[in-house]
């Protein structure tokens, strides 16, 4: 992948699929410098993306960026989209905004002003899609995405959404969940919550606490924290004075990993913690290893929603890249997302931001993530939840209980069993894998 500032990748994806997979990796993939073009670029509608390829929230990028570039590679393998009477193919264009939330915004006015995108997609959590999706709305391209709870979005443009949509899950299925995962350990009623300043995080926490309560929990420490926190010695000495047994959060993946060290190097290890959002991403297990043994976190796909006749580009493709990874969950929602706008671009019959927003609107697609459809208020559309546990560095769902999974769908204390031996692993079939990066 060539670089200039912010990382541009172009990729005239109306090439064989071996080689618009090569390209996920980086390489085999078409790529411009400033002021370049690609030889019938022209001929192509483009797509564009900023994403965090670098940075801080890196760690969820690359299987979000590969089911973009799966979805439209599938569209011009088939042909293209009818437009005018004429099949065009697609052209994705990628910036990387290094998790940067001004240079994302930036970007986002370069791929519509300079690369003629007709429409964008998101990357995920609030401080990339919030300002991704004002500047949609200021140029009036539409913006679709996922990885941002339902709330969070609604509330991200008071005077609501116009071009901008969003399919996720809800936050207080995902509070409830997460009480009853935590109220289901023996032996530990007293929590304590630490949660930082990204606008998903400022929605939940009221919603954690009225769940925690209506299960039985008691909140003994509640900890709110900027973005970027690396010292949480405080904190965790003083829900280790509070007596907290259980521990629930939401943070940044790197703030969560400092997070978890800092709670092993004091001596506070609770009997079971849900921390969506940080345990997400498959670098959770790389830095933590063991420590990570045990570790609640969201799902948002599995297999078993996908719409019938959905499933099988995306099994065959996306997961197989992904393979026993939660990028196979993140890679398979973004590939869902994607799905949304081709539906609507060939119901469209055109490239034209009102005329393909207002298709949009009217979506009724079934996909890789189940049949989506927006609701008009608030432009979402909300998607199954499950709860998730890292067990011998994969995340298994363990609410819902899945049948055919080789555990019974309870929650595992932390520093408890081990899960399942290696060699039973290898004989059950893993129908599931969900997780946020």
């Amino acid at each position: 992948m060539t670089t200039r500032p912010r990382l541009l990748t172009t990729l005239a994806l109306a090439v064989p699929l071996a080689l618009a997979a090569a390209g996920c990796g980086g390489s085999g993939t078409a790529s411009t410098v400033a002021g370049a073009k690609l030889a019938s670029s022209s001929a192509a509608i483009a797509i564009g993306a900023t994403l965090s390829l670098t940075g801080s929230l890196s760690a969820l990028a690359p299987p979000l960026e590969a089911g973009y570039q799966q979805e439209i590679a599938d569209v011009n393998a088939a042909g293209g989209i009818a437009i005018g009477g004429t099949k065009e193919k697609l052209r994705l264009v990628v910036m990387n905004n290094g998790s940067d939330p001004s240079t994302a915004a930036a970007q986002a006015r370069e791929l519509v002003r300079r690369d003629h995108a007709a429409a964008l997609l998101g990357f995920a959590t609030p401080q990339i899609v919030t300002p991704t999706a004002l500047v949609a709305e200021q140029l009036h391209v539409p913006f679709l995405t996922s990885l941002m709870p339902v709330e969070a979005f609604a509330n991200g443009d008071k005077s609501g959404w116009t071009y901008s949509w969003d399919l996720f899950y809800d936050e207080r299925q995902q509070a409830a969940d997460a009480a009853k995962a935590l109220a289901s350990v023996p032996g530990g009623k007293k929590i304590a919550l630490f949660t930082d300043s990204d606008p998903d995080s400022v929605v939940e926490r009221p919603l954690y606490k009225a769940a925690f309560t209506a299960d039985g929990l008691d909140v003994v420490g509640d900890y709110t924290f900027p973005v970027g926190t690396t010292d949480f010695s405080a904190f965790i000495a003083d829900a280790k004075r509070a007596g907290a047994q259980l521990l629930a959060g939401q943070l940044a993946p790197a703030d969560g990993v400092a997070l978890w060290k800092q709670l092993a190097t004091s001596g506070f290890r609770p009997k079971a913690a849900f921390l969506p959002e940080a345990p997400d991403a498959g670098s959770w297990w790389q830095s933590l290893g063991r420590l990570a043994q045990g570790t609640l976190s969201d799902g948002y796909w599995s297999p078993g929603q996908a719409s019938p006749g959905q499933l099988a580009a995306v099994a065959s493709t996306l997961g197989q890249k992904y393979a026993g990874s939660p990028g196979y969950a993140t890679a398979a929602v973004a590939y869902a997302v994607a799905q949304v706008l081709t539906d609507a671009l060939d119901r469209a019959g055109s490239a034209s931001p009102g005329t393909l927003n207002a298709a949009i609107a009217r979506t009724d697609a079934p996909t890789a993530a189940g049949l989506i459809t927006f609701s008009p208020s608030t432009h979402t559309a909300i998607t199954p939840y499950y709860i998730t546990q890292w067990r011998n560095g994969k995340l298994d769902q363990v609410q819902p209980r899945v049948s055919g999974v080789i555990n019974d769908g309870s929650v595992v204390r932390l520093g408890g069993p081990r899960g399942p031996s290696r060699k039973a692993a290898t004989q059950t079939p893993r129908d599931h894998d969900a997780g946020r990066g």
